[in-house]
């Protein structure tokens, strides 16, 4: 069935049609043609017409006019729409006229590389065109420096295997004429800030060898194209965007779960439902794409489909994401792409522009967390012009009920701004010492667009660090260790874990992963996941990388708790109104995760808990925080909003009392007032409902003798804390909407006594990002439609108090109190 005729059976579904918030139809669209230009060599032109090209785009043929005019070059083109074409063509034409030019392609994954060399190979099967990056055999990599016309590779083996060991390069230095940077809207935040500061030492080793570049850009369509273009290479860019290529009729659904308790606001599983798809286009017979927002994510999908599909399916449902080892990945891309291998479960590693063959559908198991990312995993399906279904599947959490509510903004808005900050202090020290290591400074050196004073500056703080020797004018590296090997473009931390399994006789290296992921992902006594087996962790060295891992067969898998403390905080930015006050500042902040919970399979139901003892990390950033006045927080507790109903503390209640009561002397432990059963109550520390199991509530290290006054006092508390951490939930959901950034670019912490405001409730959002990009000076700007946002949210939710699309599940430890949240953020305007 194609599928445009099983659209139209879901259509006759009436839970599917009710449920379906969007239903975008994008018409199919011919092609812009325009002739092959004047001068191309007729061998390129005789592979063309073998793979069928007998014209090029308009955007190909224009993106060719301008690289051949020596400009530097951007392609914001859609996806699939032959961009890989616009820098082949000008790039080959110019090593067959002149055989000691040579280019560089640098490509984000290693999966990319991989289907790029083929696309290189059929245009022109006798340039030396060859991957070099750290599956490259050592033995191959002296032949490679020596050979090498096009060498492609990614920017992490250009920053630690290529520039600092630049004179064994000499010679393709020397001819260096290309530099090509693919997909590079993916360069940003902390990545791209540190690709940028590779760009300039690269630019810097050029130079030396008396090589100036020229540099052809593609990406995917974002809001800041020739900014971020701009930013990345330091040098003006021309832009192509007039896209000329042709594409089938494109569905774009966004389907919201239905709710099975409208008091709670709690909706059917987006895992669940998109594995209920996924099996409808398998079993009708449609490759499909399942995206997945996290590696837990993923191998969770990936049970599921295994144990309801029938068994001689799992050999054709396979996982993809980061972790997997080469050989694996390999597997995986050609089964996926020769049709063996019928779905695929993946996070962002496969978003990128590989050619997925006859892909029809992509389903999206959560919003990816950007316009851009959403649209570019969109254009996976339908690359051969047939066409296609992409569908989103909301979550329960907040940032996707408002987009399920509010469609316009994925189908109408403009794509995000991809930010970087090449002169971030933090990145910027890290990649002057790699450039002092590969070249010495003169006084006179620059460095990028860096101020020729702040230049000298850093270069002092090194020689005061003993890493520079400082002579005649000149800055020497004289530090022992190697400056690359320390630094990890992708990550805050440069380490790689190991994970081994342990299976007796010898162990097995199954993946790895960043040393930043380590404490969340494997602490001691996590459930690992992996191609849907379960592992346990039994023990994690992050001094020497390697995590050890034992197979288990257990009912339950884990989810990590983390804290964050404020260490230090200065203010750069403050203004005070009569119920709050927001300020701006640095912040240092303490991160560690302190423990776990072990959620049950199926059922979603904690059943348990334990504790994590790993060092702390810490995070010196930016953030924009938002006080409660004592106006304001006295009008909340005078109007006493608190609609939850009586608890049912179970039929041993009584007794537990007793027990209680009787260990605490019938005294009240906060003001020491004596009484009996009739005049003291016994409260619960962690609130009642925060817990989905009775005899955790209950356990005696929970409860505590008060009187009556202190009671009420504690029960205030509560219902502020509730309500505060409410509004915190729904401003944080939606704080990387209003910045147009993803998720995990900011982070958010509430506190009913912060150090941030001299002991008053607190509200902080703060940039993920060490050194901060200036995110949260964003929301500190629009502060005013930030906070209208989440009144309108809330406001417009039909729970009764709290859920998960709004201030956050009732269960849920802090959240709750849909009227406190509601009433706190209605006292912030």
């Amino acid at each position: 069935m194609e599928i445009d005729d099983l659209l139209l059976a879901w259509q006759e579904d009436a839970e599917f049609t009710r449920n379906t918030t969007c239903w975008n139809v994008t018409p199919s669209k011919a092609a812009d043609f325009a002739p092959f230009p004047p001068g191309l060599p007729t061998k390129l032109i005789q592979n063309l017409e073998v793979q069928g090209v007998q014209q090029l785009y308009s955007h190909q043929a224009e993106a060719y006019r301008l690289i051949e005019a020596g400009k530097h070059v951007v392609i914001a083109t859609g996806t699939a729409s032959g961009k890989t074409l616009c820098y082949n063509l000008p790039v080959l034409q110019a090593l067959l006229q002149e055989p000691s030019a040579q280019a560089l392609y640098l490509f984000p994954t290693k999966a990319l590389a991989q289907d790029q060399l083929k696309n290189v190979r059929a245009l022109n099967p006798t340039v030396k065109a060859i991957i070099y990056d750290g599956d490259t055999p050592t033995h191959q990599r002296s032949e490679i420096r020596k050979h090498a016309a096009i060498l492609i590779t990614n920017p992490d083996m250009l920053h630690q295997g290529i520039l600092p060991h630049h004179t064994l390069w000499h010679q393709f230095f020397r001819g260096l004429r290309y530099v090509v940077i693919d997909e590079m809207h993916t360069y940003r935040g902390v990545f791209g800030s540190h690709v940028a500061n590779v760009i300039r030492r690269l630019k810097r080793i050029a130079a030396f060898y008396g090589a100036y570049l020229q540099f052809i850009l593609t990406s995917a369509t974002i809001g800041n194209p020739v900014e971020l273009a701009t930013k990345l290479i330091e040098s003006p860019v021309a832009l192509v965007e007039q896209d000329g290529s042709p594409h089938g009729k494109r569905h774009f659904l966004i389907y919201n779960p239905p709710l099975y308790d409208e008091q709670l606001g709690l909706r059917t599983s987006s895992i669940q439902t998109g594995i209920h798809f996924a099996r409808r286009m398998m079993l009708d017979g449609h490759q499909t794409l399942i995206f997945a927002r996290t590696r837990r994510s993923v191998e969770m999908i990936l049970t599921y489909l295994y144990d309801t599909m029938p068994t001689e399916w799992r050999a054709k449902i396979r996982g993809y994401r980061s972790g997997y080892l080469k050989n694996d990945r390999r597997e995986i891309e050609t089964g996926f792409k020769t049709g063996s291998i019928k779905t695929v479960v993946a996070t962002s590693a496969l978003e990128l522009g590989i050619d997925i063959g006859d892909l029809e559908s992509v389903i999206m198991v959560g919003y990816p967390g950007s316009i851009a990312t959403t649209r570019q995993r969109a254009g996976r399906a339908g690359r051969k012009q047939q066409a296609s279904l992409a569908m989103l599947i909301a979550s329960s959490e907040a940032m996707d009920q408002y987009l399920a509510n509010h469609p316009e903004y994925l189908t109408e808005k403009s794509p995000e701004n991809a930010l970087i900050d090449p002169n971030n202090a933090s990145i910027l020290l890290q990649h002057l010492q790699c450039a002092a290591f590969e070249l010495p400074f003169s006084a006179q050196d620059h460095y990028g667009s860096l101020p020729e004073n702040l230049l000298k500056a850093y270069l002092e703080v090194m020689v005061e660090a003993g890493w520079l020797h400082a002579q005649d004018g000149k800055y020497y590296w004289i530090a022992d260790q190697y400056a690359a090997g320390n630094i990890s473009l992708r990550s805050t931390t440069s380490s790689i874990i190991s994970l081994k399994v342990d299976n007796g006789a010898q162990s097995q290296l199954i993946g790895e992963i960043d040393a930043a992921s380590a404490a969340w992902l494997v602490h001691p006594e996590a459930i690992y996941l992996h191609e849907a087996e379960s592992y346990e962790v039994k023990s994690l060295d992050l001094e020497h990388g390697l995590c050890d891992l034992v197979p288990v067969d257990y009912d339950y898998y884990t989810i990590p708790e983390r804290n964050t403390t404020i260490e230090a905080f200065n203010p750069r930015q403050q203004e005070v109104y009569s119920r709050y006050s927001k300020t701006f500042g640095d912040l240092n902040l303490r991160q560690e995760v302190s423990g776990y919970r072990k959620v049950r399979w199926q059922t979603g139901e904690t059943i348990g808990h334990g504790e994590v003892h790993l060092p702390p990390s810490f995070l010196e950033t930016k953030g924009c925080w938002l006080a409660l006045e004592p106006a304001l927080v006295d009008t909340l507790r005078a109007e006493n909003l608190w609609t939850a109903g009586a608890n049912n503390y179970g039929s041993g209640w009584a007794a537990l009392k007793r027990q209680i009561l009787m260990r605490d002397g019938y005294r009240c432990r906060a003001c020491g007032t004596s009484g009996d059963e009739s005049t003291l109550h016994v409260h619960h520390i962690q609130p009642f409902k925060t817990f989905e199991n009775l005899e955790l509530a209950n356990r005696p290290s929970n409860l505590v003798t008060l009187c009556p006054a202190c009671h009420h006092l504690a029960e205030q508390n509560v219902r502020l804390r509730s309500g505060l951490a409410g509004a915190a939930y729904a401003l944080g959901n939606l704080a990387p909407l209003m910045v147009m950034c993803d998720r995990e670019d900011l982070g958010m912490l509430s506190e009913p006594r912060s150090v941030l405001a001299e002991g008053k409730p607190a509200i902080l959002i703060y940039d993920s990002i060490p050194g901060g990009l200036g995110l949260s000076e964003h929301l500190y700007e629009q502060h005013a439609l930030w906070i209208s946002r989440a009144i309108e949210m809330v406001a417009e939710c039909p729970c009764q108090d709290g859920c998960p699309a709004c201030v956050g599940p009732i269960g849920e430890e802090g959240h709750g109190g849909k009227k406190e949240a509601l009433a706190l953020l209605e006292g912030l305007v």
